[in-house]
């Protein structure tokens, strides 16, 4: 799965990966969460600039267009790679609203004893690349309530990684990923529905303050020893007098 993930790239870097044009002043996120606002790159699917490249902000937490209200969501940050054309909730927007999702990292936990210990997962060039999600426009009741949603496809963690969580988001690393990934040919975008080459990536544990959704500084990012478990005090035993 993915449950947090980080975008600290540059907004020129990212205009020039992506051939994407914003005005969108980004500030970096070490830390970026379930149902938080974060930029995804979309086509235009109507009007003078269709079938062109935005980079729009959404609400992370896919909501589907039928949906009474918001709150389902915070269930559907993830669409399973083998079912995405199928579920009712994913279905319309992977054939018609494939989007590209910037990132530079994900965390993963992995349970060490009593401790759950989390994991950065990056390229091994350190280098940024997109996550495959879909899109959705939830238009609430129609007043004025309207608003854009995603969410990140998953698929089988690759080899190098397997041991840390059994899921992965679906990686693109270069344009022509992203041009296919987001083209008309659903065909085509789901052969890229698959574990990347396990020596691109690599993970390395961080510190656990990023599981605390207020933490979101440079430092998450940095390498961490493992933590150990804290072990309890023993208890003390009960003397006797005879």
């Amino acid at each position: 799965m993915c449950g947090r993930y980080s975008i600290t790239t540059a907004p020129d870097a990212m205009r020039r990966l992506f051939d994407v044009d914003t005005a969108l002043n980004l500030e970096p996120r070490w830390n970026m969460a379930p149902t938080q606002a974060a930029p995804v790159i979309k086509l235009m699917t109507e009007g003078p600039a269709k079938g062109h490249r935005v980079l729009a902000m959404m609400r992370w937490g896919l909501v589907p267009a039928w949906a009474k209200d918001i709150d389902i969501g915070v269930k559907m940050i993830n669409a399973r790679a083998e079912t995405v054309d199928e579920k009712p909730a994913f279905r319309g927007a992977y054939r018609y609203r494939r989007c590209v999702i910037p990132a530079d990292g994900f965390y993963e936990w992995r349970s060490e004893g009593k401790v759950k210990q989390p994991y950065r997962v990056v390229r091994k060039d350190r280098a940024p690349f997109g996550f495959a999600g879909l899109w959705e426009l939830w238009e609430g009741t129609g007043e004025g309530s309207a608003l854009e949603t995603f969410t990140i496809v998953t698929t089988e963690a690759t080899e190098s990684i397997a041991h840390i969580h059994h899921r992965m988001p679906v990686m693109l690393f270069d344009k022509a990923a992203f041009a296919t990934w987001m083209g008309p040919d659903k065909d085509a975008a789901g052969q890229l529905m698959l574990p990347c080459d396990p020596g691109l990536v690599e993970a390395y544990p961080v510190d656990r303050r990023v599981g605390n959704v207020r933490n979101d500084d440079a430092g998450l990012v940095e390498p961490a020893a493992v933590q150990e478990p804290v072990q309890a005090a023993p208890k003390p035993v009960q003397g006797s007098l005879f």
